[in-house]
């Protein structure tokens, strides 16, 4: 089985957001990550980018996007 780690990009630095994530949704500028256990996160933000070969997922916060 493949999941990824979501970070938050700010600055030019990452800071963990969820690991063991195993869904991703997005709907306007809100984002729900979903990790094996079922557990949610939601983030006001936008999806940067999505490595499926190294399982990372890149997010920017919607202050860091202003």
């Amino acid at each position: 089985m493949c999941l990824s780690d979501a970070y938050e990009i700010s600055g030019g630095e990452r800071k963990p957001l969820m690991s063991y994530v195993s869904g991703i949704s997005v709907e306007g500028g809100t984002i729900t990550l979903t990790d094996m256990l079922g557990a949610r996160k939601v983030i006001d933000g936008s999806l940067k980018s999505v490595d499926l070969t190294r399982n990372v997922i890149l997010i920017e916060p919607a202050e860091a996007a202003k």
